[in-house]
Formats: C-alpha cells, structure tokens, sequence
C-alpha cells in the first residue's frame, strides 16, 4: 500500500485534533479566569481584555494545525489517491465534523460525502503485494 499516503493521513488526523485541543485549552482557561473572577466579585476591563488575548492563542494555533491537518488528508485522498478502509472511515467521521464548521467546511464536508459514497469500491484491503483482498 502507498506508504506516503498513509503517513499524509496519519498526520493529517494527528493534526486534526491539535484544532480541538487548542479549543479545549481556551475554554478550560477562560473558565478558571472567570470563575477566579466571580470569586473575587470585581471585574476590570483592561485584565479582562488581557486574559481573553492569552487564551486566544492556543485556539489559533489549533485552527492552524487544524487547517494544515485538513490539506494533508486531502492531498492523500485526491492527489496520492490513498486507499485503506481505516482511512475511508476516519474520513466518514471527519466529513460528518467539517459540516458543521459553515461555509467552508460544510462545502468541504459536502464534496468528500459525495466523493467516498460514489468511490466506496476503491476502498479494501490491500495485501503487501499490492492485491486488494478477494471475498470468497
């Protein structure tokens, strides 16, 4: 099986998750400041508008990763034409997710639905040798 291809898609999952732990580290971050600010009963802007700039930046550098994570998936779907049935599910999944993020990656999301559903008999095992695996 194409050796490159799966190491565009295992990276490119890999990079997938870096979008949800950037998210997972500004909302856990964002609740300790507030919750340290309802404790403390007063609320200033300026420290406020510092702590929200703080977080911020994991969230973008998820998003990057994130993004550079969607182009490799892709570059191994339709460039490197990467054929394994893991790869085909874990796209099912994503393409469920990427609808979600609206206009992009509902159009996204979109396209790969209808490219895996018209292209499913391209997806099977493959021995060493290259053979796709014969049902009996």
């Amino acid at each position: 099986m194409n050796q490159k291809g799966k190491q565009l898609a295992i990276w490119g999952l890999v990079l997938q998750l870096g979008s949800v732990l950037g998210l997972v580290c500004t909302i856990i971050a964002m609740v300790r400041y507030f919750s340290g600010l309802a404790d403390s009963g007063t609320a200033q802007v300026s420290a406020l508008a510092q702590e929200i700039s703080k977080v911020l930046g994991p969230a973008a550098a998820g998003s990057v990763f994130g993004l550079i994570g969607i182009i490799l998936i892709l570059v191994a779907l339709f460039r490197i034409r990467y054929r394994a049935p893991w790869f085909r599910t874990m796209l099912w999944v994503l393409s469920i997710l990427w609808l979600m993020s609206f206009p992009i990656g509902t159009i996204l999301g979109i396209i790969v639905i209808i490219y895996l559903a018209r292209h499913k008999d391209e997806f099977t095992e493959q021995t060493p040798g290259g053979d796709a695996l014969k049902a009996a």
